[in-house]
């Protein structure tokens, strides 16, 4: 049985200086999530302030790849692409399906 959900972690590493871009940015794009059927997961801020760390960990979830893709080609996000990439110095995608705890072991 294909998963019922497809998770997606994005490691964010945020130019010096152009957190209020980036800050922008998310408040633009987050709430297009639903219109895909995305939902964000989880949101954090990395406590450890280091070049080798990303500054912000998300994690998002969707019903299908199909989902996910439509939600990245949507045009309100393209057209915002140009602040993603003023205030991102790095990226970091990582998909990935839920593992059941119990038969990971």
């Amino acid at each position: 049985m294909p998963p019922t959900q497809v998770y997606y972690t994005l490691l964010v590493y945020i130019r010096e200086g152009q957190e209020s871009i980036y800050q922008d940015y998310e408040n633009k794009v987050l709430p297009l999530l639903p219109k895909y059927k995305g939902k964000l997961e989880l949101r954090l801020k990395n406590s450890i302030t280091s070049p080798n760390h990303p500054d912000e960990i998300h994690v998002v979830s969707f019903p299908t790849i199909a989902d996910f893709e439509a939600y990245r080609n949507d045009p309100k996000r393209l057209s915002l692409a140009r602040l993603f990439e003023a205030s991102v110095a790095k990226a970091v995608l990582i998909q990935g399906i839920k593992v059941d705890s119990e038969s990971s072991g």
